[in-house]
């Protein structure tokens, strides 16, 4: 009889296997492990280089062992959302550029963005906020917006941003979750990190004013820069100065067109960061990290930044509205000088058109004024109680382009109304529209008695109605300046 050969398998025991397993475990493990470490020593030496200190005491400063063994083990896309997690699912982040360090007025705010993040309906929100907007300091005092941040930093050293967007929660009446400050030179480095940046120009113009660095051989000289229209690549350098000119031509030459370019770089900034690319590179994010680190004030960590990515991968470019506070025929603001002082203010003195587009910035200001049109077929008849001439037409037109039909205007019985009246002459049958008229002119609701072809007035006398099918009898008062009218300078100086 022939005998079998002789098979032996080490690793077709339960023992063999086990073994093998705890093997591979471990070999995984320690791979792992001496990867964080390249990758820790590699960021550490090559700050230690930039700044020209000692590896060991710039390994602290990038991650710490308690954040490795944390994402390691339990870094998930979850924990980025509890990190984040806000009480209505919206996560609001102010975005500071200074000039830092060798720039004139170094802690003076160039660049004010709110950006909200709506995590439900993964859909974002830009609004900029002109630095010359007035900040009321009370008591009939104002300074420019950009200032805030300055006299907070240099009253406390190193807590400027924070206090900054504690300021701007009053004013807005809006939680700001996260604020995050950068100077000129953290933004060309981290630019330039990203490898540049493909943007596209949308309007062609030349600055002829635009300033030489501050702390270079001509301080407080100009240069010429112009952009040429179309998709194009620049580097850090180049991208500064296309979101700081505030002198150009074709249209280019104003803080607000500033505004526009600087979401647009925002937007690149996200695309580019957020490629495969960048989160791919250890290099990159060290680079990254570099630039910001030296350069950046901001109560989010690098580790939350990092946890922050994949919630952020998930929001598409089209989802992200941009919004920009403008002193145009339909804008928000208006300007004027206070104690020789450009500024700009709201045309609605009690901040309710700026802080709705603030609360609602994922919608753009054409559906919000949508929202302010009647449901239903609305009538008004408007009658001016003021002392200000030609008041009455004024609001009359903005009413009609807003949807709502005006049967007549004409001046008051009666003058000197502060508080503008509606009388409801449809029984209470159309609530929405009385609620938006409300808000929308500062106004009081009077209860109304009609009489004949009138309405009698709570001061005794009679308005006399051009139709009796009139849904809403509207005495103005100064409350509704804001609607029409520039923010009245008796409020404006000290």
């Amino acid at each position: 009889m022939k005998k079998k050969p002789l098979k032996i398998n080490f690793l077709g025991t339960n023992a063999g296997q086990k073994a093998r397993q705890t093997t591979i475990i471990a070999a995984g493990i320690f791979t792992l492990f001496v990867g964080l470490l390249a990758a820790l020593g590699a960021g550490a030496s090559y700050r230690a280089a930039t700044h020209g200190t000692t590896v060991l005491s710039e390994v602290g400063q990038i991650l710490t062992l308690s954040d490795i063994t944390h994402f390691t083990w339990g870094g998930t896309v979850a924990d980025a959302a509890n990190t984040f997690a806000t009480p209505d699912g919206r996560l609001n982040i102010l975005l500071l550029g200074i000039g830092g360090a060798g720039h004139d007025g170094s802690q003076l705010t160039d660049t004010i963005i709110l950006a909200s993040i709506d995590r439900a309906h993964k859909r974002v929100g830009l609004v900029s906020i002109p630095r010359d907007l007035a900040y009321p300091l009370g008591g009939g005092r104002f300074e420019k917006i950009n200032a805030v941040n300055a006299y907070a930093e240099r009253e406390h050293p190193g807590e400027g941003a924070r206090l900054t967007a504690n300021a701007f929660q009053k004013l807005f009446n809006i939680r700001i979750d996260r604020v995050v400050r950068i100077d000129f030179k953290g933004f060309t480095q981290f630019v330039d990190a990203l490898g540049g940046l493909d943007i596209n120009v949308t309007n062609s113009f030349t600055d002829y004013q635009y300033p030489t660095a501050d702390n270079g051989p001509n301080p407080h000289q100009y240069q010429v820069i112009s952009f040429k229209r179309g998709l194009q690549h620049m580097n850090g350098k180049r991208v500064l100065e296309f979101v700081r000119s505030r002198h150009g031509t074709n249209g280019e030459g104003s803080d607000f067109a500033r505004n526009r370019r600087q979401q647009i770089v925002l937007t690149a900034i996200r695309s580019k960061f957020l490629s495969l690319g960048t989160l791919s590179n250890p290099k990159k994010l060290t680079d990254l990290w570099t630039a910001i680190s030296s350069h950046v004030e901001s109560d989010i960590s690098a580790w939350d930044l990092l946890k922050l990515a994949p919630l952020a991968i998930d929001y598409s470019s089209t989802r992200i509205t941009s919004n920009v506070l403008t002193d145009a025929a339909n804008g928000e603001l208006v300007p004027t000088t206070v104690n020789g002082a450009f500024m700009l203010f709201p045309k609605k003195p009690d901040w309710s058109q700026i802080r709705n587009i603030i609360a609602n910035p994922f919608l753009t200001k054409k559906e919000l004024a949508q929202q302010n049109r009647p449901q239903q077929a609305t009538t008004v008849e408007v009658r001016n109680g003021t002392f200000r001439t030609g008041f009455a037409s004024q609001v009359s037109k903005k009413l009609g382009r807003m949807g709502y039909t005006v049967d007549s205007t004409g001046n008051a019985v009666s003058r000197g109304y502060e508080k503008t009246v509606i009388y409801d002459l449809t029984n209470g049958k159309k609530t929405s529209e009385l609620a938006q008229l409300k808000k929308l002119l500062d106004a009081n609701v009077a209860s109304s008695l009609t009489v004949g072809h009138g309405v009698r007035m709570e001061n005794g006398k009679t308005e006399t109605l051009n139709n009796t099918s009139t849904d809403f009898l509207i005495i103005l008062g100064n409350s509704s300046t804001g609607l029409v009218n520039p923010y009245y300078a008796t409020t404006q100086n000290p």
